[in-house]
């Protein structure tokens, strides 16, 4: 009887230890899973004018605007900005809006701490397009939260000190990737139209150009919308080595400039088609007709994109082609220009060459 009694009550306890197991998984599912998005947002305006206060404040536009779905809810908003600067500093202080501030497109990363209940797939968007999208997942599309973001923007005044509009919105995925190779070098030939001689002396507009030239094709490798490469190409510094004058007239000079250019990137060595392309790829296909928008960062700082990532939504899986770093090259020396820190160049041939180095 005294055995029977203790069975008893080991089943007793075994089931309320059951039940206490099945209360806290419930509670634990009610509650949500923890996540973590990284998210490349593009904008358009005069990033110079921004403070401190003013990135803060697009943590909670982002809040705002993407609001609650689907018991996906956004808990913290992080805005990785590399760019801090002395002049940043300064105007937390004192704000000096000019007249017309120079606007151009620049790229802020977003880390993004939501909590998930019952979601459909990862990520905090939906896809686009998608029937599955409206039929079953209920996460904003990027063009709808896009929509969402500006009006809010605006109730916040932001447009009437640095942001003018935000044009894209890519959620970031992490690839797999090949160690990091270093050391790969190319030779590019850029044909330019401006004042030659007065370029060549001034060592402060080469050392401009330059840092143009590594822009132009980092900005567009950077994580994007629309392609991905799983190279992971980067350039990490350029060397303007020579030139010479093709042609000159009253108006303006036409010169060819030879900049020595090393990267890095991931998986080189055992890739058949890098070995025959170098930095750039061709378009994939027919049906490839190159980046519509270009949605690049065009300040002269570098962007600290995260190891190995591409947009999620990506769906070309190649690099820069050069067609593509042509228009990059060409909208950053338009905006330097504008900045009084390229005076002397006008125009850059929709053509130029580059050939493989020898580590």
């Amino acid at each position: 009887m005294c055995f029977i009694n203790q069975t008893f009550r080991l089943i007793f306890i075994a089931s309320f230890a059951f039940v206490d197991f099945t209360i806290a998984k419930t509670l634990r599912s009610l509650q949500g899973t923890q996540h973590t998005a990284s998210v490349s947002l593009n904008f358009f305006g005069a990033p110079d004018l921004l403070t401190d206060e003013d990135i803060n404040e697009l943590s909670n536009v982002f809040k705002e605007a993407y609001g609650t779905y689907e018991d996906l809810t956004i808990q913290d908003v992080h805005i990785d900005d590399s760019t801090a600067s002395r002049r940043r500093l300064l105007l937390n202080n004192e704000r000096r809006l000019d007249d017309a501030p120079l606007q151009f497109d620049f790229t802020f990363f977003f880390l993004i701490n939501f909590q998930c209940n019952g979601c459909i797939s990862g990520g905090l968007f939906g896809n686009d397009g998608s029937r599955r999208h409206l039929l079953e997942d209920k996460r904003p599309q990027r063009s709808t939260f896009t929509k969402r973001f500006n009006n809010v923007l605006r109730g916040h005044g932001l447009p009437d000190i640095g942001i003018n509009s935000l044009k894209s919105v890519s959620e970031l995925e992490t690839e797999q990737c090949a160690e990091e190779e270093l050391g790969k070098r190319e030779e590019l030939t850029i044909k330019f139209q401006g004042s030659y001689d007065a370029l060549i002396i001034d060592q402060k507009k080469i050392a401009s150009l330059e840092r143009a030239v590594k822009k132009s094709y980092n900005t567009m490798n950077a994580p994007n919308p629309s392609t991905c490469d799983l190279l992971f190409r980067k350039v990490t510094n350029v060397e303007y080595l020579s030139s010479t004058l093709d042609s000159s007239s009253s108006s303006e000079d036409t010169f060819s400039m030879f900049f020595a250019i090393e990267y890095k990137c991931r998986g080189c060595e055992g890739d058949k088609k890098w070995q025959r392309r170098g930095l750039f790829d061709p378009a994939m296909d027919e049906f490839d007709a190159g980046r519509e928008d270009l949605e690049v960062d065009l300040r002269e700082v570098d962007l600290r994109e995260q190891r190995c990532t591409c947009g999620r939504e990506a769906d070309l899986y190649r690099g820069t082609t050069r067609t593509e770093y042509i228009r990059a090259l060409r909208k950053i020396l338009d905006v330097r220009s504008d900045q009084g820190k390229n005076s002397y160049i006008t125009g850059v041939s929709r053509t130029f060459s580059s050939s493989m180095a020898s580590s």
